[in-house]
């Protein structure tokens, strides 16, 4: 088969989950034998961040015709004259003026996606966002099959999607949802489609983090993006701060990057850090390429998120045997964590986290209990189960499409 995965966003400067689902589900397919593309949209060219075989081909979008664009991205280059319609529009109705804006993007992109998928000849495409299913259904009309892929709850992002986003899942060859308890949601917007569960796959580490082991200092470590509205750093910071006298010998690491709007939220974070006095107890430590190290390290993992899809952060850490503290009103979450068995389950808000934290803190045993059967759970999600699963789902609708 010839599979392209469309991502018509930065793709290359992003080291997000969507990001390293993209490169791990090409990577699987090439190694399976299929002819494997990944398109995606920026002002620049070069390769992700995440680890690629060099039997997959990328594709940029602006490369097509690089005299329109101004090394941006495709939000960045929308005109002045269109922003301001746009705004108008959202004065009475806001998913209406976000129906513009990405109608407007879809405009752009049209002829530069219609000339690399004459290029690409894919026999199926893999949208990895709505956007870009509604790009590639709406804008560029094309008639190969498109598989549209989850990445949030749907109960968290169809009520306020664009019409045109719901046009392309009710018209696309398969729409994807990461957790079983989405289909329901799904099904109430898009009663018509063919609703697919397939969970992410979760590497398998032949290492684990030592829970056991006396240390001088003990860790608890948050992965993901900075983002205040979804990740919310700052609950940790609070709920640390909390009990950080109590345990003198535990520190806290953020690891993970942001894009341009996460850059004063970081400032935050480190204001927030200072005023309480714990510059030297918790530390935003950047991205990281080998993410397993920092977890062999740790000794709690947390994550304080208000909403998720499939939580792969969450996933990977408890893969590595890292016991996990999380909301249990974050969707995604109690889908991997049973509470009290391979991990705790607190009430939103950091007063509550720190009481799971503490928990955690003061009982070494539970944290190697936890951990072991947090990682044994994670064995569900190993990758050639998934990748199965997606071969059989690709194979059908190129067979679907040829009948």
């Amino acid at each position: 088969m010839k599979i392209a995965l469309a991502y018509f966003e930065k793709f290359i400067e992003m080291s997000g989950g969507i990001e390293g689902v993209c490169c791990a589900m090409a990577n699987a397919m090439a190694a399976r034998g299929h002819e494997v593309s990944i398109i995606y949209c920026y002002g620049r060219s070069g390769r992700p961040f995440y680890p690629l075989s060099s039997e997959v081909k990328l594709y940029n979008l602006m490369a097509c015709h690089p005299e329109k664009w101004k090394n941006a991205s495709l939000s960045q280059c929308v005109s002045g004259r269109d922003k301001l319609v746009r705004e108008v529009i959202r004065l009475f109705d806001a998913n209406k003026g976000r129906d513009w804006n990405e109608s407007v993007k879809g405009r752009m992109i049209r002829d530069e996606v219609r000339q690399t998928l004459a290029e690409v000849r894919p026999d199926v495409i893999v949208a990895l966002r709505f956007e870009t299913g509604n790009y590639l259904l709406n804008a560029a009309q094309t008639d190969i099959p498109v598989i549209m892929r989850s990445y949030i709850s749907p109960r968290v992002i169809l009520p306020k999607a664009p019409a045109g986003e719901l046009t392309a899942l009710r018209r696309c060859a398969a729409v994807h949802v990461q957790l079983k308890e989405d289909i329901p949601d799904m099904q109430a917007y898009c009663p018509e489609a063919r609703i697919v569960w397939i969970p992410n796959a979760v590497p398998q580490y032949d290492c684990q983090a030592d829970l056991a082991e006396d240390k001088q200092t003990y860790t608890i470590i948050h992965t993901g993006r900075m983002n205040k509205e979804q990740k919310r750093q700052h609950l940790l910071i609070d709920a640390f701060a909390r009990v950080a006298a109590d345990f003198p010998d535990w520190t806290v690491e953020f690891w993970g990057g942001g894009n341009e709007s996460g850059a004063a939220y970081v400032e935050e974070l480190r204001k927030q850090i200072h005023e309480y006095g714990l510059d030297d107890r918790i530390f935003l430590k950047g991205e990281s390429q080998h993410i397993i190290d920092e977890y062999v390290r740790g000794d709690i993992f947390c994550f304080p998120s208000a909403y998720e899809g499939f939580p792969n952060a969450l996933a990977e850490a408890m893969s590595a045997g890292l016991p996990p503290v999380a909301f249990h009103s974050c969707s995604g979450v109690p889908s991997l964590i049973r509470d009290g068995e391979t991990g705790l389950l607190a009430d939103d808000g950091a007063e509550a986290l720190a009481g799971a934290l503490r928990k955690l803190m003061e009982d070494r045993e539970l944290r190697v209990q936890m951990g072991q059967r947090a990682r044994d759970a994670m064995a569900a999600y190993a990758p050639d189960r998934i990748w199965d699963q997606w071969e059989k789902l690709l194979k059908e609708t190129v067979e679907k499409r040829g009948k």
